[in-house]
């Protein structure tokens, strides 16, 4: 037997393994984004990869096995890519799109693996920007890098650990550094890009006077420099070219950030930069002697391609700078064409206080339409909103523009059905919760922050374009207010000496303890500094701050009528009350969303009473729920109307209260 031997390179390593490797790592971020997120991140998640092998193998028909459809992995990698760049609220229908492009247009048609020019999930990414910014800045947090760099100044542990609002696999710091761990620990990428691209925005950051450590840690550029810019074909093959390619990617994601309206430009600088990987590996290259181009030339070679990229970007960038005819607003992460909402563009920026108005005048001066972004403290932080208001200074339209609500509960406030609700109101129009408003069930909280929020909104613009009759003097003394709060009957006891408000005291509330503490303590040194019943709600504890501010107001119309007559206000939350029960006897079944999903009741009721309440169907979390359905069944049938929610398990206490009415036929606020 004859043996041949040559300068052969074996190795144990395969494309395949190569491709599960970075899967594996992904992982980390892929759970991360769907605890964050929920079910629909999931399904984003899933459809970007489904779509991302089904088409390479379509395209390259591929054996109809499990094994010829994964082929080498490297479509699968792609497309989990792909979908931990997508914001989480995007359709259904983005992610299969952006798939089919990245494998058709960007990978197969450059030749397949190894062949392609450009990384094709940020390739897709980049066409989903320009194609259909409407799906990716439009929608309530859906933008083209991460929430942070919309809304933090500094890093928190929130922005380390991911719980804050974003794109999919952008958000968790750990996630992503427990994923490059591992690739590290198999061998398949170094550290040269990742610090490199990481080094040069930090020191960008630090010249600009910028938080450096937010710089690299909030949006993308985390991710980008572990698993976008290390991939092994768009990026250079030389240890000088790679510290050259990060630092590139780090230097372009720094300037469009500060030198364009949009917070995220990771996805362009690691594009620009896979054009210029042939270039950099051509200037890096150790030449062999007497072999292939002189330094010189090849040095000449780079600096012309350089040069003709940065001619092209510039041009770009003048294009971008270029004064448009009506100057855009872009606030909230949101574009939005104030010229067109009021149907001129030739308006007015005012700033009152902390409200920016947007203003078309009339000829003497008085503003007609108008468009304002005011915000309200939600349950999870703040919430902003739009509104544009007609002629008249009616309601035209209310729109959400950025909330950290949770995701299947909260932000339902973003629905149509809810919003459309404030069409047109004015500042005179009733804003009672729960009665002229309805709140969303299973988001009390969040819709309760929107309708009193829209309400302020109004008064504040009037306050701040019409003239207002002078202060009312409060006759001193000290004075009772009570309303309903969350957990039943508030009362406050408010002192008045010299006409001002000198203390304001929570003497009685059966608010949850633990949540509506920051209220209790801290709103009414608010009213009290500001001499008014209208200030900010303490973030968390939303309902009970706005149950403080109404008691106050009651207690202060006794003050401006000189009398000491307690005042009681229609509820905004469930009265402390009997419900009025006008069905027979029998049982019957009602239905509710609970944190899980739906939650289904049999409630008997028998002499006109209720005598039992089973859970014939429900989707909450045991250890959780397990609680209130033990806990607040009893006391339902004992107080045969609302009590007390369960803390720790508010969102189900308020699910069997709405399906105990939904069964009896009982109206909200009853």
């Amino acid at each position: 037997m004859q043996v041949k031997t040559g300068p052969f390179l074996r190795d144990n390593v395969t494309i395949k393994r190569v491709m599960i490797d970075v899967l594996i790592a992904l992982i980390p971020t892929m759970i991360a984004g769907v605890l964050l997120y929920g079910r629909h991140a999931l399904v984003v998640l899933f459809l970007s990869t489904l779509s991302a092998v089904l088409t390479e193998a379509i395209l390259t028909r591929a054996p109809f096995t499990i094994k010829g459809i994964f082929g080498d992995g490297s479509a699968a990698v792609t497309g989990a890519l792909l979908g931990l760049i997508l914001p989480h609220t995007t359709p259904f229908w983005v992610p299969i799109f952006g798939a089919f492009f990245a494998i058709a247009l960007v990978k197969l048609a450059f030749g397949g693996l190894g062949y392609n020019i450009f990384n094709p999930a940020l390739a897709a990414r980049a066409l989903l920007l320009l194609a259909y910014t409407s799906v990716m800045i439009y929608r309530t947090d859906a933008v083209t890098g991460a929430t942070p760099l919309w809304s933090s100044n500094t890093v928190s542990w929130p922005l380390i650990l991911g719980n804050v609002d974003g794109v999919i696999g952008e958000t968790s710091v750990v996630a992503i550094l427990l994923g490059a761990a591992y690739l590290f620990y198999k061998g398949h990428i170094n550290w040269r890009i990742p610090v490199s691209c990481l080094g040069s925005a930090f020191v960008l950051a630090m010249i600009w006077g910028l938080d450096p450590w937010h710089t690299i840690a909030a949006g993308g550029l985390m991710f980008a420099a572990f698993f976008m810019a290390t991939d092994m074909v768009t990026s250079p093959v030389t240890p000088v070219g790679e510290l050259i390619f990060g630092a590139g990617c780090g230097l372009l994601t720094f300037m469009i950030r500060q030198y364009t309206p949009f917070p995220e430009g990771v996805t362009f600088a690691v594009l620009i930069m896979n054009a210029l990987t042939p270039a950099i590996d051509s200037l890096t290259i150790p030449a062999v002697f007497g072999v292939g181009a002189s330094y010189k030339t090849r040095v000449q070679g780079f600096v012309v391609t350089t040069v003709a990229v940065l001619a092209v970007f510039g041009v770009l960038v003048a294009i971008e700078y270029q004064e448009p005819e009506v100057q855009p607003v872009i606030t909230h992460r949101h574009y939005l064409p104030i010229h067109d909402l009021l149907g001129d563009p030739d308006f007015d920026i005012v700033d009152v206080g902390e409200t920016r108005y947007y203003v078309v005048r009339d000829e003497e001066n008085n503003p007609l339409q108008a468009a304002l972004i005011a915000e309200r403290n939600g349950f999870n932080g703040p919430v902003y909103f739009l509104v544009i208001l007609e002629p008249d200074h009616t309601i035209r339209s209310v729109q959400v523009l950025e909330h950290r609500e949770s995701p299947g509960f909260g932000e339902l406030i973003t629905r149509a059905s809810f919003l459309e609700q404030f069409v047109g109101l004015d500042k005179d129009s009733p804003f009672t919760v729960g009665s002229d408003v309805q709140t969303v069930s299973g988001a009390t909280i969040s819709s309760t922050a929107v309708i009193t929020g829209v309400a302020r909104a109004l008064d504040d613009f009037d306050a701040a374009f019409f003239k207002v009759d002078e202060l009312v003097q409060y006759t001193d003394g000290t004075y009772v207010g009570q309303t309903n709060s969350f957990g039943g009957p508030m009362e406050v006891e408010v002192v008045v000496a010299g006409g001002k408000i000198t203390s304001v005291e929570v003497v009685k509330h059966s608010d949850t303890p633990g949540f509506s503490d920051g209220a209790i303590t801290g709103v009414p040194d608010r009213i009290v500094a500001a001499n008014s019943p209208k200030v900010d709600a303490v973030s968390g504890a939303t309902l009970s701050s706005e149950a403080i501010m109404r008691a106050v107001e009651n207690a202060l119309e006794s003050a401006s009528s000189g009398s000491n007559d307690e005042v009681f206000e229609g509820v905004t939350a469930p009265a402390r009350s009997s419900w009025k029960i006008t069905v027979g006897d029998g049982t019957y079944q009602g239905q509710a969303r609970g944190f899980g999903g739906d939650l289904i009741l049999d409630v008997t009721v028998s002499g006109g009473k209720i005598t039992d309440i089973v859970v014939v169907k429900d989707s909450e979390t045991p250890f959780i729920a397990g609680a209130a359905f033990k806990e607040l069944l009893p006391a339902l049938i004992e107080a045969q109307g609302p009590v007390d929610a369960v803390s720790g398990a508010t969102v189900t206490s308020g699910a069997i209260h709405d399906a105990v009415r939904d069964a009896l036929d009982i109206k909200e606020g009853q």
